[in-house]
């Protein structure tokens, strides 16, 4: 038979052009459909976000008293105040926060979400202080790269038989969706880190238990969100993957009396 494959005295049919387009189709709609319940993941947290900007005043000085409590004034640590600044970025309206750690700067708007503040102290930490923070906020960027990667190698056609001799680029096949989770790992657990510190930090300024629960359950629920994306990616790179090797890998012919002579 023209272009079959033959391994171990098994003969292999290659899939049809059609069977590849028909497997891409189908695992980009099952990669699609799942990267699409992410918005879901970050809800709790948008919610519970909302509501603070109506106690702000409870952390706003706690929050900038944090700086120096930290010792990251001496770093150079800054914090720029979002609500200053004349844009619609998600910051100035109150709605994120970040650090910077090329620049060692915070911006916040400070009369809204000062809750988050704690928790960008604690990245700032990881970075300035830190060891194996700063490891992790270091491999955040080639993370993504890899996860995207992974995706990318994921709907590559599957051009031999499973029992084939495996390579490298066949591992990568096999397991580019746990790749793909384990790219955004150290993301997820920066920000645990981040949270974590930031929390401790919180109490050394003197905040009050209660506020201290509500700002766990705040920092809980916005790490939720790094893992629902680390756990999406991973299986909607894992399905696509799975469809494209059902759709793409070559067939064995169940052929009892078959023998291959060399």
């Amino acid at each position: 038979m023209v272009n079959s494959y033959y391994y171990n005295g098994n003969q292999y049919i290659p899939r049809t052009e059609n069977d590849n387009t028909k497997g891409f189709i189908l695992a980009s709609m099952a990669s699609s459909a799942i990267m699409g319940t992410l918005p879901a993941f970050g809800k709790p947290f948008s919610k519970q976000l909302v509501k603070e900007h109506m106690q702000n005043d409870l952390y706003k000085d706690a929050f900038e008293k944090s700086i120096k409590v930290s010792g990251l004034d001496k770093e150079g640590l800054k914090v720029i105040p979002a609500q200053f600044i004349r844009d619609m970025s998600d910051e100035a309206c109150g709605q994120n926060a970040f650090y910077s750690p090329k620049n060692r700067i915070i911006k916040i708007n400070t009369d809204k979400i000062s809750i988050a503040g704690f928790h960008e102290v604690g990245h700032a930490l990881n970075d300035i202080k830190g060891k194996f923070g700063k490891v992790l906020s270091k491999l955040r960027y080639p993370g993504y790269v890899v996860a995207g990667w992974m995706g990318f190698i994921a709907l590559f056609s599957r051009h031999k038989p499973k029992e084939a001799p495996k390579d490298g680029m066949d591992f990568i096949k096999d397991n580019c969706g746990k790749i793909a989770f384990l790219g955004w790992l150290p993301t997820v657990l920066e920000e645990g880190m981040a949270s974590y510190k930031g929390v401790k930090l919180a109490r050394k300024t003197g905040l009050s238990e209660p506020l201290i629960k509500n700002m766990k359950k705040l920092y809980a629920k916005a790490l939720m969100t790094y893992a629902g994306r680390a756990t999406a990616t991973g299986l909607a790179v894992g399905a696509a993957s799975m469809i494209m090797d059902k759709f793409t890998r070559p067939r064995k012919v169940e052929n009892e009396g078959f023998f291959l002579f060399s």
